[in-house]
Parts: structure tokens; sequence; C-alpha cells
């Protein structure tokens, strides 16, 4: 009984989970199209710059080193590897610094840069890490997790998108003295909260896979 109880549980989330992601499916398809224009972009300038000008292809490396020191980091395979790689990711948009994102208007600015900047450096670090340790190298770093943590990002970045239009619209209407749609304003903030949660739990499920997977597989 207990276990029937569990199972229906979790195919009520699943629903839950599928109807948030269809109803504000413009959302996460524009926000993911932006990331991969972007991640494009990046892989092609950083491919461009390293053939054409060597140069400047060892400042871009050098930059690259300097934004990710990895001196402090904790060894793989231990809980204090998982819970530094997923404070850090989760971070993103839930320290109290990077919440500036929740923020109406100004978040929406910071939330463009986040989306630049996150797809921007993983394109970058991708091509660097491919020219100096082989394609392989950054295909076995990053796919295994990066299947699952890229969704959680768009998915977070998607829950802050509709917020910020949920709130946005219910603000212009009391500008405009009209009435809020609060059937509507609720099921916004209800989509935003499963969406959230959702990211956390895979950028979890990513962080673990980070520190028990990804290191065995770029040992081998």
């Amino acid at each position: 009984m207990l276990l029937l109880r569990i199972k229906l549980q979790f195919l009520k989330a699943i629903k839950a989970i599928k109807d948030a992601v269809n109803r504000n499916s413009l959302i996460v398809k524009s926000v993911s199209l932006a990331f991969f224009i972007v991640l494009v972009v990046a892989i092609v300038v950083a491919i461009t710059v390293f053939y054409v000008s060597p140069e400047l292809s060892d400042s871009l490396s050098s930059l690259t080193q300097s934004l990710f020191s990895f001196d402090d980091l904790p060894s793989a395979y231990n809980l204090e590897f998982l819970s530094y790689i997923f404070l850090n990711n989760s971070g993103h948009f839930w320290n109290p610094i990077r919440m500036i994102v929740w923020i109406p208007v100004l978040g929406p600015v910071v939330l463009a840069l986040e989306i630049i900047l996150n797809s921007g450096v993983i394109g970058a670090v991708a091509v660097i890490a491919g020219i100096n340790n082989g394609v392989a190298y950054p295909i076995i770093g990053l796919v295994p997790h990066g299947i699952i943590e890229i969704p959680a990002f768009l998915l977070q970045l998607s829950a802050i998108v509709l917020w910020q239009a949920t709130i946005t619209e219910a603000i212009l209407a009391k500008l405009r003295g009209k009435q809020v749609d609060r059937q509507r304003a609720k099921q916004g903030l209800k989509d935003t909260i499963i969406l959230a949660v959702v990211s956390v739990v895979l950028l979890f499920v990513a962080a673990v896979i980070e520190t028990y997977v990804t290191p065995y597989l770029l040992g081998m």
C-alpha cells in the first residue's frame, strides 16, 4: 500500500512537471535557443582565434585559467567535492549576490548576461580542452554530467524568466488600475517553483555524476 502511494505521488509529480513545461514551452524554447546560439558562436570564435592567432589563443587560455583556478578544488570521489560542485552550480541563482536575477526590471539584464557568460564559457573551455588534450577530452569531461546539468540550467533560467513575466504583468496591471488576474499569476508562480525545484534536483544528480563518474572516465 505504501509503495502504491509513493508510485502515485511520483506519477503526480511527473505530470505536474510536464504540465509546467508544456504551459511555458515558449519560454523554455526561447531560453534554450538563446543559450545554444551563444554556445555555438563561442565555439566558432574560440576555434577561429586558436587557428588564426596563436598569440591571442595563448592569452585566451591564460584568461580562462585565471578565471577558473582549480588549486583549491577538493579531490574527486568524496562528499566534499560533491558539495563543492553542487553548491557552486546551484549558487548561480540562489546565493545572496546572484539572487539579483529575481528582482523585477533589473533581473532580466543580469539574466541575459548570465546566459551569455555560462554558454560562452562552456564553449570556450570545451575548445581549449579539446585543442590541448584532444577532442575526446572535452566530450568525456562534459557530456556525462552536461546532458543533465545543461537542461537543469535551462529550466532554472526559464523559471526566472517566468517569474519576471508573471511579476511584471501583475505590476503593470496595478499601475494601469486594472484587475490582476490572480489565477494566472498564481499559476505562473506555481510553475516557477516547479521548474526551479526540478532544476536544483537535476543539478544535484549532475554533481553526483561529475564527482564519481566523470573523473573515472577522464582517468581512463
